[in-house]
């Protein structure tokens, strides 16, 4: 057990840390989008911290250093909330962690996804919301050289999207190969998990995937995403998402998609040292995915199934079109992944695209796409309206109807 008075040591150290490392205010912005800018930067550090925290938490019977961790963050928030405000003891910041974020969270001025988000489950298990929404929100809040909890902390509990993104890829754009680019990216989007023996092949036979490299590390299936149903080595499953075809997680009788819009959710059903099987459970349309033997599979890094896959699946989506419409070319990343996807029709008809699948429409706006025409997953179509308002020059579309505009296109062309 570590002592207490160690951990309120480690909190105040942090706390007088913090003040060299977060964000200054910029000088330049007037009061109220200095406001609004300093609003949204403690936000962002405390649901980081948060984040953090909860990891830690969800570990510490078998990390030591979870403890210490719970303590840092907890400087961190109150750093960011200044004296007499949040939680100032590391016991606090755990029961606020089994609670709604917005409880936790400084004031915002407007609704968030983040403020429903709970971070730890009643047993102290790491939320499905934690992967899906919360690293949306992630910021560096120390050098990662200064940083001792990224040796075992999940890289998507503290590195944004753009940064593991940017490490994975970093020696496909050091080679300038559009073509290796493009095949490498597709076989992590499509082929996240699976026997190794098979993902070898596939890399290295499969059409779609000519000239792939190994860009990313595939690792065991982690224990939470398995079920045992006998003593034997070969008597371990696991399932892929019908959706994004990484494991679901495993919560007997609860089998699900830790990415909740892909609404992938099932009942397990155990007939006494038989290979187990699932039942759907959710409306959506998905195919029940069969039973995977846990010996020899492996998958992606978590980080790297958040922050590339997940987002390379509505990106993909859009080569439906070069299917139904001979002529048009659907180039997906390119320049080395300037655009999601460049789209260009017989008559000289070109759609710059970006695809953006984000939990806040803010996170989109606050790094303003490339290209012209801004896409969201259907399961986001909640958000058109507010792009729309606050992307003035963008056109924005979900991805189903930005479909149907580019086929009335395709079909008007092809009548005159």
């Amino acid at each position: 057990m570590v002592d207490l008075l160690e951990l309120s040591w480690a909190c105040a150290k942090t706390h007088r840390h913090q003040a060299r490392v977060l964000p200054h205010r910029d000088s330049t912005l007037d009061p109220e989008d200095e406001n609004m800018q300093d609003a949204r930067g403690r936000r962002g550090a405390v649901t980081t911290a948060a984040l953090r925290s909860a990891v830690a938490w969800s570990r510490r019977q078998e990390e030591q250093r979870a403890w210490r961790e719970v303590a840092r963050m907890t400087g961190v928030i109150m750093h960011a909330f200044g004296p007499g405000a949040g939680p100032s003891t590391p016991a606090e910041l755990v029961a606020l962690l089994h609670r709604p974020l917005g409880e936790l969270l400084p004031a915002a001025g407007e609704a968030s996804a983040l403020d429903t988000v709970v971070l730890l489950d009643a047993d102290g298990t790491l939320s499905d919301e934690a992967m899906e929404i919360a690293c949306d929100y992630t910021q560096a809040l120390f050098d990662t050289d200064a940083d001792p909890a990224t040796e075992w902390l999940p890289r998507w509990a503290w590195q944004r999207a753009e940064q593991v993104e940017r490490q994975t890829f970093r020696s496909l754009i050091q080679a300038g190969n559009q073509a290796v680019y493009t095949s490498s990216r597709r076989f992590i989007v499509e082929r996240p998990a699976g026997d190794l023996r098979w993902l070898a092949d596939e890399r290295t036979t499969a059409t779609p995937y000519a000239g792939a490299r190994q860009v990313a590390d595939y690792i065991d299936i982690p224990r939470d995403r398995q079920f045992r149903f006998g003593a034997g080595e070969d008597e371990v499953r696991w399932w892929p998402c019908p959706v994004c075809r990484w494991p679901m997680r495993v919560r007997p009788p609860i089998v699900k998609c830790s990415y909740g819009p892909h609404e992938a959710r099932f009942r397990l059903v155990d007939r006494d040292g038989s290979p187990p099987e699932l039942v759907k459970t959710s409306t959506t349309r998905l195919r029940t995915p069969q039973p995977q033997t846990v010996a020899g599979a492996r998958c992606v890094d978590p980080a790297v199934w958040r922050f590339v896959t997940v987002p390379g699946i509505p990106e993909i989506a859009l080569e439906r079109l070069r299917q139904r419409f001979p002529g048009l070319v659907v180039q997906l990343w390119p320049i080395k992944d300037t655009f999601d996807a460049v789209i260009s029709a017989p008559d000289g008809r070109t759609w710059t695209v970006d695809v953006k699948d984000h939990t806040d429409a803010r996170g989109i706006v606050d790094d303003p796409p490339a290209a012209q025409h801004v896409v969201v997953p259907s399961y986001r179509k909640g958000q058109v309206n507010q792009l729309k308002r606050l992307l003035p020059e963008k056109s924005v579309w979900t991805v189903d109807s930005f479909v149907r505009h580019v086929s009335d296109h395709m079909r008007g062309s092809a009548a005159q």
